[in-house]
């Protein structure tokens, strides 16, 4: 009897504890609770008595004590210019305010921020463009919080948490969301703590991350099915591990090295970025808004007289012109030395050391985009000078979306460059090689007038290709060609979303012949290729899921970085 009662003893304990894991996973909350108890409400303020804020939104409602409110004002009238009719008034915030005290259909709050005087009537929407970051004390959630961010896309997410009004801070299986002074807002209990996120498995897939395989064809040079003496170049990448993840869709990207530690460069329509590869993922050290012009290429550049620059090139739709801006990075900032610099704008590493030396700027042409003449840029003091350059180009190069480099065994300059999908190569003027029409396929485009001052202008589109890369990968004193591929044949539409059926890397091999070798690195991707990098056996990629017009997503980015080496 007592040793029934033992195991008895012991089995209840058991069904006890696993009653008590179930409540817990019952009550657990998910991302989709988060962001249901988190939804913006949107009230207006009934009267303000002392000092204190009533709005008409109470405890029926779903407010809770310490809830932050965002006030608008209203500006200005819009009026369409061809009919007279208004079509409505701007919006501006005027302040944000904290509840206090929650009654049944009303509430009271305060104003957390010094604000203008706030008559009744006045919009209040909850938790709206509110500045939010993330602080991660478990190293493992970037996709939890890249989950997060996309459904509480009504909250203007920034790196910088000191500054931060709200902060959500995920520690193990606890989320906490405080204010700028530390409150504590919400706390949610989560099912589990933060697991690592899977690699993907070796097959195509419609997630939105990008799939590969996990590894690629077998390296160095392999016969060609059914050909008999022809062969292709196909490198081998063992896996891939994700770096990171933004929640936007880059416009375009590059990366470089400084001392040692690699660091990576994006734009959006407005804005630029510079993040540090770390292992726990993408750290943001740095930002800039460009308010005026819409950025379509960036690039960095690394003179021989020392620094680190990062060169951004910009199209003004008003004033029908490109033109590039200058910053210096330095102490995890960037600093504009010059603007309005009227080139497209892009950096070389002619020499093969892993430092973009060369800054080359290519003049607009209304009526090509791309114009003949290209000039070799140099830092004169704090200003830009300028000079014709000396080599031998096709008339065809273009510097965003071409790049420049010594080859040994060729004895002169080699281009290799994007136009209309192909890639071209030349070896001191002189073509070489050109591809099947797969290449490139960027996301940066620009529409623009060929003939502004016509009555009746004409459009046309311009494409801004990522650099292709040359870099010895193989470690044979060679520099291979890497440039992003894609299979233009079938464009689709998801949801609003546009999506490429597959992209790739492809890799040239310049033979003893003079003849080019192609082949591919690593395995398909269902997302564009906007930024691509290498250093020290590695190669590395952000893939861009530019979301859609018509569709909720807002698009995302990815780092993918692919060992070459085991």
């Amino acid at each position: 009897m007592k040793m029934l009662s033992r195991k008895a003893c012991i089995l209840l304990c058991i069904f006890v504890c696993l009653c008590l894991c179930l409540v817990l996973s019952a009550n657990a909350a998910t991302v989709a609770d988060i962001a249901k108890d988190m939804q913006p409400l949107e009230g207006y303020v009934v009267d303000k008595v002392g000092g204190q804020i009533i709005i008409n939104l109470g405890k029926q409602s779903g407010v809770k004590k310490g809830d932050l409110f965002t006030v608008f004002q209203k500006g200005k009238k819009l009026v369409d210019p061809t009919t007279g009719k208004v079509l409505g008034r701007i919006e501006n915030r005027a302040g944000v305010i904290g509840v206090t005290r929650v009654e049944k259909i009303f509430s009271y709050s305060r104003a957390v921020e010094k604000m203008n005087k706030i008559k009744p009537g006045a919009k209040v929407v909850r938790f709206k463009e509110l500045t939010a970051a993330t602080r991660d004390k478990t190293g493992r959630a970037g996709h939890f919080f890249f989950q997060l961010k996309e459904r509480l896309a009504d909250l203007d997410w920034q790196d910088d948490a000191t500054k931060a009004e709200l902060v959500f801070v995920r520690d193990n299986n606890l989320l906490k969301v405080v204010d700028s002074k530390g409150k504590l807002l919400r706390e949610y209990e989560m099912s589990a703590p933060v697991a690592a996120v899977p690699a993907a498995a070796p097959a195509q897939s419609t997630n939105s991350y990008a799939p590969v395989y996990a590894a690629g064809t077998a390296g160095g040079l392999a016969a060609l099915a059914g050909t008999e003496g022809k062969v292709r170049y196909d490198m081998q990448t063992y896996g891939y591990n994700q770096g990171g993840v933004l929640p936007f869709s880059a416009i375009m990207g590059d990366f470089t090295q400084i001392n040692g530690q690699e660091y990576l460069t994006v734009i959006r329509e407005h804005d630029l970025y510079v993040y540090q590869l770390q292992e726990q993922g993408l750290q943001q050290v740095a930002r800039f808004k460009v308010p005026l012009v819409k950025l379509i290429s960036v690039c960095w550049w690394q003179p021989a007289t020392g620094g680190e620059y990062v060169a951004a090139t910009g199209y003004d739709k008003d004033e029908q012109k490109v033109s590039s801006l200058l910053f210096r990075f330095a102490s995890g900032a960037l600093k504009l030395v010059q603007q309005d610099l009227p080139y497209i704008v892009g950096s070389n590493d002619v020499d093969g050391d892993g430092r973009p030396e060369t800054l080359l700027g290519q003049e607009f042409d209304q009526d090509v985009f791309y114009g003949r003449t290209i000039r070799k840029l140099a830092l004169a003091g704090r200003k830009i000078s300028s000079v014709r350059f000396s080599g031998s180009l096709p008339s065809s190069y273009r510097v965003a979306g071409g790049t420049l480099f010594k080859q040994p065994e060729a004895g002169v300059t080699t281009s290799a460059y994007i136009v209309a999908n192909k890639l071209h190569i030349a070896e001191g003027g002189r073509d070489m090689y050109t591809s099947g029409k797969e290449m490139g396929g960027s996301v940066s485009a620009v529409r623009y007038e060929q003939n502004p001052d016509d009555i009746n202008p004409l459009f046309s589109t311009a494409n801004i290709e990522i650099r292709p890369l040359a870099v010895d990968i193989d470690n044979d004193g060679s520099r291979e060609i890497l440039v992003p591929s894609a299979d233009l044949s079938v464009f689709s539409s998801v949801g609003g979303a546009n999506t490429i059926k597959k992209t790739w890397v492809s890799v040239l091999k310049r033979t003893k012949t003079g003849s080019y070798m192609k082949g591919k690195i690593g395995g398909n991707y269902d997302q564009y290729i906007q930024a691509m990098g290498s250093a020290n056996n590695t190669l590395y990629l952000l893939t861009v899921d530019p979301g859609g017009i018509f569709s909720d997503s807002r698009g995302s980015s990815r780092l993918l970085i692919l060992p070459l080496q085991e």
